[in-house]
C-alpha cells in the first residue's frame, strides 16, 4: 500500500466496500426494472434472468452473493430452480419475491432451501433482507426487529432501578 509523507495511506488507494451482486430471475420486465431502482438505490447491484433458463446460463458467469428468485415462470418453477441453486452454491442464500403467497407454495419454497420467502408487493422489505443476508446475519433472525428508541429506554431504566434498589427483581414502572 502506498502512503503519504506522514505514513498514511493515499486516498486513491483505499477501495470502496464491495457492492452486493443479485441475481434477480424473474420474468416480468416491468418488475426488473423496479427492483433495479429499488436495489440500486440500496447499493446493491443487479442482473436478471428473465427465466429458469436464462437463470442457469447466467449462475457461473459472475461471483452472485445472492440469488432473488420469482415462484412462477413461463419456463419453469422457482421451487425446482431454487433446489438447483442450493446444491449448486450452497454458501449463496436463495430468496423468493412472489406473488405467489399459499400457504402450501411458501412452505415449498422454504423447503427448497430458501434463505426468506417474500410476497410481492412488499418490495420496502426486499433491500435490508438482502443487506442483511448478504452481510452475514442468520436467515433465523433476517426478520427480527431492532429495538425501538422506546424499547432501549425501558431497558436503561429497568436497570437502573435494580442497580438503585439491589434488588435483581424488575420494578413495575407503570401503574
Amino acid at each position: 500500500m502506498h502512503s503519504n509523507l506522514f505514513g498514511m495511506p493515499k486516498e486513491n488507494s483505499m477501495k470502496p466496500p464491495k457492492r452486493p451482486q443479485v441475481l434477480y430471475v424473474e420474468d416480468d420486465e416491468d418488475s426488473c426494472q423496479m427492483m433495479s431502482i429499488l436495489l440500486g438505490m440500496s447499493g446493491i447491484d443487479v442482473a436478471f434472468a428473465h427465466g429458469v433458463e436464462k437463470a442457469m446460463e447466467l449462475r457461473n458467469k459472475n461471483k452472485f452473493d445472492l440469488f432473488l428468485i420469482d415462484q412462477w415462470m413461463k419456463d419453469g418453477s422457482g421451487t425446482d430452480l431454487c433446489g438447483t441453486l442450493r446444491r449448486e452454491f450452497p454458501e449463496i442464500p436463495v430468496v423468493f419475491y412472489t406473488g405467489c403467497a399459499t400457504l402450501q407454495e411458501r412452505k415449498n419454497g422454504m423447503l427448497s432451501g430458501a434463505a426468506a420467502y417474500l410476497v410481492k408487493p412488499y418490495s420496502e422489505l426486499v433491500a435490508p433482507i438482502i443487506l442483511r443476508l448478504v452481510n452475514g446475519t442468520d436467515p433465523a433472525n433476517v426478520f427480527e426487529r431492532p429495538l425501538t428508541s422506546l424499547q432501549k429506554l425501558e431497558d436503561k431504566a429497568t436497570k437502573l432501578v435494580q442497580i438503585i434498589t439491589g434488588s435483581d427483581r424488575p420494578l413495575p414502572l407503570s401503574p
